[in-house]
């Protein structure tokens, strides 16, 4: 688990340093839509550069459509005390699945609706960096309660000590990004 983990955020790393390059390099430091994200990659694809962001980004829909829905669902079905998750059928978790659904069916409405893309993941962004520092408050203060965790789950001094480093770092972005103005929509 922690060797795949690590391998997609080395990936992912590799991704956003390659793009930000490639872009920089090009002139390109400010990407609004996805018509001038594929643009920026004329200068490496050619006249293939719009079918490449097309299957790239069809291909990473796909990947991250079950994912994204499944997890905000599973969280949500876990705090309505449903059950919850894939391996069980839709007649055993039909909270679940209805909100699959439902998130699946949200995206598809706002890309009906002509929205932005470009513009949700920032504003997506945004809000899940703001929101990271309290939901860490509350998870480091769950994981470390003896009286919630057994002894065998609470967290150890290396997690205490990485957790609340996150949670110290997450808090200072957020700080900074309002403290600098944010970022315009």
């Amino acid at each position: 688990m922690f060797t795949g983990m690590a391998f997609s955020n080395l990936v992912m790393y590799a991704i956003i340093i390659a793009t930000t390059e490639t872009l920089h390099s090009h002139g390109k430091t400010n990407i609004r839509s996805a018509a001038q994200a594929a643009e920026a990659l004329r200068p490496v694809a050619g006249h293939f550069a719009a079918t490449l962001f097309a299957v790239g980004f069809i291909g990473s829909g796909l990947l991250a459509i079950p994912v994204l829905a499944g997890a905000g669902s599973v969280g949500l079905a876990g705090l309505l005390g449903k059950s919850w998750g894939f391996s069980r059928s839709v007649r055993k978790a039909p909270v679940f699945y209805g909100l699959v659904a439902f998130g699946t069916l949200g995206g598809m409405m706002l890309t009906l609706a002509h929205a932005n893309p470009i513009r949700l993941l920032v504003l997506v962004a945004v809000i899940n960096g703001i929101a990271a520092a309290p939901f860490l408050i509350v998870v480091m203060l769950i994981s470390s309660n003896e009286r919630l965790m057994s002894p065998r789950y609470r967290n150890g001094k290396l997690a205490k000590t990485l957790g609340w480093s996150a949670t110290v770092l997450m808090a200072g972005a957020a700080t900074a990004l309002f403290a600098t103005g944010g970022v315009s929509f």
